[in-house]
């Protein structure tokens, strides 16, 4: 009977959870004080990140290919720029995610309060459907890039557990509280 419980369980918490999504993080940790940074998502896809020389807003992005920012307009921008988002507020970038506007820029644009650590997020195509992701930066720094390799799939960012994680851990707990139950009971 032991066997067939945890088994069943086992079964009904994989079920639960969806198919694993495929997230590529790239560690760059450079400067670009000096130099603007170009990174090729793939076709032409590209971000550089540049320095403005401001003390506020000291990073600036342009886009190549049919590459997007995550950015604001009209109430809080016009015309619009792009914004960074803290990591910490908790949160994901593409379908359902909170970004109101993806915009190109063929000359840099000056990203307000890049001063301290923050995420631009963006979005490029390869044919395949919307991929999204984001760079990691503060100031003039540039941590990495994290970006979703399945098109059409959020990349989560913050402390924001994946729903797989919660099902494996709502399972464990069941399990566990299971086994203690069951030995209760043995030991009276």
């Amino acid at each position: 009977m032991r066997m067939v419980f945890t088994g069943a369980m086992a079964a009904l918490v994989l079920s639960a959870t969806p198919a694993l999504a495929q997230v590529q993080t790239i560690n760059i940790g450079a400067s670009f004080a000096t130099t603007p940074y170009t990174y090729d998502f793939g076709g032409g896809n590209t971000l550089t990140i540049s320095n403005t020389g401001d003390f506020f807003a000291p990073e600036a992005v342009s886009t190549g290919g049919n590459l997007k920012v995550g950015g604001f307009g009209a109430p809080f921008y016009d015309p619009p720029q792009p914004t960074s988002y803290f990591f910490n507020r908790g949160g994901s970038f593409g379908p359902g995610g909170e970004l109101p506007l993806f915009l190109s820029f063929a000359t840099p644009a000056a990203v307000a309060y890049s001063i301290s650590e923050g995420l631009v997020g963006f979005r490029f195509d390869l044919g395949q459907g919307l991929q999204y992701g984001y760079a990691d930066t503060a100031g003039t720094t540039l941590y990495g890039f994290r970006f979703e390799t399945t098109p059409g799939v959020s990349v989560a960012f913050g402390a924001v557990p994946e729903p797989a994680t919660w099902a494996l851990l709502v399972g464990g707990f069941g399990m566990t509280g299971a086994m203690m139950r069951r030995r209760k009971l043995a030991v009276a």
